[in-house]
Order: C-alpha cells, then sequence, then structure tokens
C-alpha cells in the first residue's frame, strides 16, 4: 500500500506560472508543504531544460518530483528516479539537419547542456536562456558530447508548415507535440508516460492521480491522469478535449486535498 493518497502533476508554463509571470507564486509552495502534511506528492512537469527549471521551485525541491524535458529526464532529490529516455544519435542528427534545413532552430536538450547550432546563435544572442550558462553551441553535430533527450523547434516564422513537415517525417517514431507559440518539442516519450512510470514508482493508483495543464504537450498526462483538468486559458483548439477547465491552480487542488 502507497504511503501517499494521491499525486498531483502540474505544468509549468501557463499552468503553476502565468504567462507573463517569472516567479512562482508563494501560495503554490505553501500548497505543496500543505499537501504533503496530508499526504499528497507533487511532480513538476514541464517541456523544459531541467537546469531551467529546478532554480524556479528551489523552495520546495526535495519535496517534489521533477519530470523535465517532457518526461525525458525524471529527478527526485537530486537523483534520477527513472532511467532517461533518448533520442538516437542518428535520428537527432538528422532531425537537428532537417530543421535547420527547413528555417527552425534546433534547440537539443541533452543530460548535460542545452545544445545550440553555432549558425543559430547570432539568432538568439537576445534570448534569456543562453545567459543561464547551461547552453553549449556546435559546429557540427558530431562535436555534442551528451545524450539527447529532445529537440525543441523554435520557430520564429512558418512555424504550422515546419511542424507539419516534422510531423510527416517523424511521428511514427516520437512525439511531436507544441509546446508555445513558437515553439515545438520532439521527444522519445510523452507527459502521459512519465505520470504512469512515476505514480507506478511511488505504488499511487492511477485512479488518485490528477493532472493540469495548458497545451498539446499537456493532454497526453491529463488522459493518463485519474482525472485531467484544463487550464482555462489554454487555447481554444485544446478545449474541444473533454477535460474540467481549471481557472484557479492553487484552489483546485486544495479543494481536492480537504474533501480527504
Amino acid at each position: 500500500m502507497s504511503r501517499y493518497n494521491g499525486m498531483f502533476f502540474c505544468d509549468v508554463d501557463g499552468t503553476i506560472l502565468p504567462h507573463g509571470q517569472r516567479e512562482i507564486s508563494p501560495s503554490f509552495f505553501s500548497l505543496v508543504h500543505e499537501a504533503k502534511d496530508k499526504g499528497y506528492l507533487f511532480c513538476i512537469s514541464s517541456g523544459r531544460f531541467h537546469l531551467s527549471l529546478l532554480p524556479l521551485f528551489e523552495q520546495v525541491e526535495n519535496e517534489v518530483v521533477f519530470s523535465a524535458s517532457n518526461g525525458c529526464r525524471i529527478l527526485y532529490q537530486g537523483q534520477e528516479l527513472i532511467p532517461n529516455h533518448t533520442i538516437h544519435p542518428t535520428d537527432a542528427e538528422q532531425i537537428t539537419t532537417s530543421l535547420l534545413e527547413l528555417g527552425a532552430i534546433p534547440l537539443l536538450s541533452g543530460k548535460h547542456a542545452i545544445h545550440l547550432p553555432s549558425a543559430s546563435l547570432k539568432m538568439e544572442q537576445d534570448k534569456g536562456y543562453l545567459a543561464k550558462g547551461f547552453t553549449r553551441t556546435f559546429d557540427v553535430f558530431s562535436d555534442i558530447d551528451d545524450e539527447i533527450l529532445q529537440i525543441t523547434g523554435v520557430c520564429r516564422l512558418n512555424k504550422e508548415a515546419i511542424l507539419r513537415e516534422s510531423r510527416r517525417a517523424w511521428e511514427d517514431s516520437y512525439h511531436v507535440v507544441t509546446t508555445g507559440r513558437e515553439l515545438f518539442d520532439i521527444c522519445p516519450t510523452s507527459k502521459g508516460d512519465s505520470l504512469v512510470s512515476i505514480s507506478s514508482h511511488f505504488g499511487i493508483p492511477r485512479q488518485n492521480t490528477y493532472a493540469f495543464g495548458d497545451d498539446e504537450n499537456d493532454i497526453p498526462m491529463l488522459r493518463s491522469a485519474g482525472k485531467g483538468y484544463l487550464m482555462g486559458t489554454a487555447h481554444d483548439n485544446l478545449k474541444k478535449h473533454e477535460f474540467e477547465h481549471c481557472h484557479d491552480l492553487v484552489g483546485s487542488i486544495a479543494a481536492i486535498i480537504e474533501q480527504f
């Protein structure tokens, strides 16, 4: 029998962290502590690279599970909880080349760094992630000494056409999902698979899991949970899915906890 009553799986950008905000609300951290006292565990589930994710949650970093890069890297109390999911190097090189040819900027999330083609550095030089110290550039793919977890296509123009072509080429082998206005991810697993693996690891029945998200990459997680909630700010084309809408993350989770 699990020592936990249930588990909350929460997306970050657009869910825990409303668009336009840079810091997590103190009320969320208080909620994590309250939930822990009542036997509930949290998973922070994001498409972000883990080193950009962890500092946001420093106040609770040893109390929550981190599922980064859409479930490719799962950490708990500083350790890998489940082995990393990776893209085969041959495929990773082909995806990188294809994205460059299509006019997108490929960001390769590895175990140790985000890898950016040197040719794209000038276009991205004003982006905040470059200042955080975990981005490395490469001239040719063979320069990369890292396992590749996922590849993000950054599309300053023509996102729909680039996404359509990438799906045609890769969706038989990988998950290809939008994660932002200019972004989509190509990855070997999904947030839904991550939910199943993590809840199983802790012995938490699926019916006692709750998931909250706002973008296409969150849909598998919402489907896999015992109860999935789509944020009210989600794009209209996602609201066709049959999920309860959530307009107050902290309030909704607090209400669930209070039921038991």
